[in-house]
Order: structure tokens, then sequence, then C-alpha cells
């Protein structure tokens, strides 16, 4: 795991991790990205669902099932917009309002705890950092349009954390079209390619997923031939998973357009901040990573 513990993109998928498990500690019972949808409504009062999508920059399919899951605890409400019935205007109900209090304090919370494993002036120069990367040139398409309100979402350190892992995701998709690869995907090829063979759980553990989570991956490399399974010698319940010919083929094709889509979400950044920015995650990870369900390896930390 040394080489994902020291690669940008591996850290801040880790770290959103954490500040969901951390603000999971902390809710009455609203997720992170409801929190953030409640803190939105708050601050921009009625608007339009496809704002509101946009100002989390959360794709439109994700923003529904939230809200849905909003409006059956009556926190909002939705009703056709004026100017047209087509699209749905958001409010906070009176509920909803009264609980916002709790909410920003929360969520206010949240970014203490992750500023903690910092150093004094870190977090400020890290929210600065972020800000630049994540509005750095045009979003690729995959990247939800983003605009949140200021002084809601935009000084916060979870949120500008998974706008910039967002950025990540989206430029391997598009450096890497005719491969049709998750960047998950790409890592357990990688993590095969440098051990004979791998179970589930194995993956899971060392990798910081649930099970179900490795499962779909697994399948996912099997039914295209690059990786292989068979029933363990030591429990014949169990699978162990090795890569292919075309599992090697297609992770040298892939890891060049892996460090390229790294340099597209760094550009204009020297090779000195994206240390220090490594240097960052891996402190709130070592800090954090043990609260996790599937924590993941850690040694090289």
């Amino acid at each position: 795991m040394a080489h994902f513990l020291a690669r940008p993109g591996f850290l801040l998928a880790r770290v959103d991790q954490i500040s969901t498990s951390i603000h999971g500690s902390l809710s009455a019972g609203e997720t992170l990205g409801q929190a953030e949808f409640l803190l939105l409504l708050d601050a921009l009062g009625a608007v339009p669902q496809i704002t509101l999508a946009r100002a989390a920059g959360v794709d439109k399919s994700t923003t529904a099932y939230v809200l849905d899951n909003l409006q059956a605890h009556g926190l909002i409400a939705r009703a056709a917009c004026p100017d047209d019935r087509r699209r749905a205007l958001v409010s906070l109900t009176d509920e909803g309002a009264a609980r916002i209090g709790r909410v920003r304090a929360d969520y206010a919370e949240l970014q203490r705890q992750l500023a903690a494993p910092l150093a004094a002036d870190a977090m400020a120069r890290l929210i600065a950092m972020l800000h630049a990367l994540a509005a750095e040139g045009p979003a690729p398409l995959w990247v939800p349009a983003c605009d949140p309100a200021r002084g809601v979402l935009d000084g916060a350190a979870s949120f500008l954390l998974r706008r910039v892992l967002q950025s990540f995701q989206a430029q391997f998709i598009a450096c890497t079209p005719a491969l049709n690869l998750t960047l998950r995907q790409f890592s357990l090829l990688f993590i095969l390619s440098t051990r004979p063979a791998i179970t589930q759980m194995g993956f899971a553990r060392m990798f910081g997923l649930d099970p179900s989570t490795c499962a779909v991956i697994m399948r996912g490399l099997a039914s295209r031939g690059m990786i292989e399974g068979r029933a363990s010698d030591a429990d014949r319940r169990e699978r162990v998973h090795a890569i292919t010919p075309q599992g090697r083929a297609a992770l040298r094709d892939v890891q060049p357009l892996v460090d390229r889509s790294e340099g597209l979400v760094f550009r204009g950044e020297t090779a000195a901040e994206i240390d220090w920015l490594v240097r960052q995650l891996q402190a709130i990870v070592r800090a954090y990573s043990q609260r996790l369900r599937f924590p993941g390896a850690l040694a090289a930390l």
C-alpha cells in the first residue's frame, strides 16, 4: 500500500471516507450530503432543484435521492416553480429550519476535527490550495457544475476535498475512455501485479473498502478476463484472485494515463506544493483511519 498512501487521489478518497464517518458520529441523523443541502437551503432560500444540485456539485439523480430522504423526514418541501411547472422549487420546512443550528454546529465540528492533526496555520493554506485545484480550468463533463453559496461550503475542507476528488475521478475517465476502467479497478490490478493472489476480504482489509464494494470491483474485472478466481486451498468457501495476462496488458496501458490524469488535476502546482498537500492528507488519514470500519493498511504511514 506504500504506493497508494503517497498518491493524492487515493488519500483524497480516504479523507472523504473519514469526513463521512466523523460527521456520522456527530449528526442527529442526517448524512453529510443531506447536511450540506440543508445548509445551502438556509443560505439561498427557496431555489430550483437544479440550482441546489449545482451549488452542491452533485449530479441530478443523487440530488433527487438526497432530497427524497430529506422530504420523507419533513425537513424540506418541494413544489412546482412558479415560472416553470416542470421544475421543482425546494425550501426548508419549519422543522428543517429548526434543525439548522444543530446542523451548522455539527458541520463546523467536522471541519475542526479535520484540521486538528495539522499545524496551526496549515488548514487555511490547504483550503486555499483546494480552492485553486477545484477551480482550475474548465471542469470535465463528469464533474457537476458547482457554485457554492459563499461562506457556506466554499470554506469547508470536507467539501473542497470532495470536489478535488471528483476532479480526479473525472480526469481519469476522460483520459482512459477506451479502457473503461474505474480508479478502484486500476488499483486492484496494480495490487495484483505485485503479489500472486488476493481474496475479496484481503483486498477489503488492505485497501480500506467494504467487502461488498470489493466484490463489485472484482466481478467487473473478472467478467472482462482481467483477473481470474479459484477456490482457496486454505478455505474452499473463499476464492483467491490473480491477474491475467490480459489484466497486465491493461495495467501497462493505463498506468501512463493515470499519471497524465493526475498531472491535469495538478496543472499549475509545483512538485513542492503537491508534496505538501500529500503530507497534510497523510496526517488526517493517520489520525482518523482507525475509526473507519475498514481502515485499510497504514504501515507506510
